[in-house]
């Protein structure tokens, strides 16, 4: 049973009125936290320009204040999950009341926007990453020439002598002790060329990397689970309470199966994350 949905349950319909107390003080921090403020950042291009964004650091603050006044409470995690540009950071808690779960869960969702940081070594990376890949197209294409022809010819001599080049190509990809033998011998016969390349790509694209500045955008509305699943930006706060029968959940909750001072300690409960998010 999720707080906030409709009811005609007297003591559900006191424990919505918290509810939305709690909803509306966790909303009100986070409008808080998302006030924007400008930052620079560099471009593509090199062109440096303003970008609004938060400090999403304190939202952690926010949830490390709740865990601690509520250290009764079950802390299940404070966690991120980031993907493709959509971030969340959540914290999720619980208790018991007698044969009742409760569980808090608060989030927010927002996307996060990358750009360069206003460094001059961010010109210099580019245009070093640039020379180099300039320099080394014509030879990287010589060595894979000569890489591709030592694969035939090794395959060969392994006695696949009637295949065309791409059923040998199938071949090598596919028998591990075969490829392995004849990556070893290309080693020795490019002298590593191709793997040094690769590696001097990887590390220069590595330190341009480093350079990124992330900068965060959301929009501070309150929405359900639905929304958070599907991408939207915004913050929830929801609050669960579940029947335990035989060690097992169940979302169903009527109140009339619930002892009177099981009631008490439930509303009690309800109270404690009131007070500790204010």
């Amino acid at each position: 049973m999720r707080l906030g949905s409709k009811t005609d349950d007297e003591f559900l319909i006191k424990l919505n009125k918290k509810n939305s107390q709690i909803q509306s003080i966790f909303h009100e921090k986070i409008k808080e936290i998302t006030k924007k403020h400008p930052v620079d950042v560099m471009m593509q291009d090199g062109v440096v320009k303003k970008q609004e964004t938060f400090d999403v650091e304190k939202i952690h603050q926010v949830y490390n204040e709740l865990a601690n006044r509520l250290q009764d409470w079950t802390l299940d995690g404070i966690s991120s999950t980031n993907d493709e540009g959509i971030r969340r950071n959540f914290i999720k808690l619980n208790t018991n009341a007698d044969d009742c779960r409760i569980s808090l869960h608060l989030s927010i969702q927002y996307h996060v926007i990358l750009f360069y940081q206003p460094n001059y070594q961010v010109m210099k990376k580019q245009k070093e990453l640039s020379d180099f890949m300039d320099e080394t197209k014509k030879h990287e294409g010589e060595l894979t020439k000569k890489s591709d022809h030592l694969i035939l010819e090794k395959l060969r001599a392994e006695g696949y002598k009637d295949l065309d080049p791409q059923n040998l190509f199938e071949i090598f990809y596919s028998d591990d002790k075969i490829r392995e033998k004849i990556m070893s011998e290309i080693e020795i016969q490019t002298d590593g060329d191709l793997q040094k390349i690769s590696q001097r790509k990887e590390s220069l694209l590595r330190e341009l990397d480093d350079l990124l500045l992330e900068t965060y955008q959301m929009e501070p509305v309150l929405i359900d689970e639905a929304r958070l699943v599907t991408g939207e930006e915004g913050c929830v706060c929801n609050i669960d309470i579940e029947m335990i029968e035989n060690d097992q959940k169940n979302g169903l909750f009527d109140s009339e199966q619930v002892s009177s001072s099981t009631k008490e300690k439930i509303s009690t409960l309800i109270d404690e994350v009131l007070e500790a998010i204010t």
